[in-house]
């Protein structure tokens, strides 16, 4: 099953550009980058993507892959 997860660009800089880097080499996560996803009040205060439409908080690439498991 192929999970599609979207990264804020504006949101690189609380950290979640490393995890996007990371997800890149999963053949099982489909990435796609937008400049705002609509949720500017978490953007600005934590790391975070919108996996599978839901957003999530997330502080590290296994934060990530433990969130794509449990959907």
């Amino acid at each position: 099953m192929v999970c599609i997860v979207k990264f804020c660009t504006s949101n690189y800089i609380n950290g979640s550009y490393e995890i996007k880097e990371m997800a890149e080499k999963n053949p099982k996560i489909t990435i796609e980058e937008d400049y705002c996803l609509g949720n500017c009040g978490q953007c600005m205060t934590e790391s975070f993507a919108v996996i599978n439409q839901t957003p999530e908080a997330i502080e590290k690439y296994e934060e990530l892959l433990e969130k794509i498991e449990a959907k």
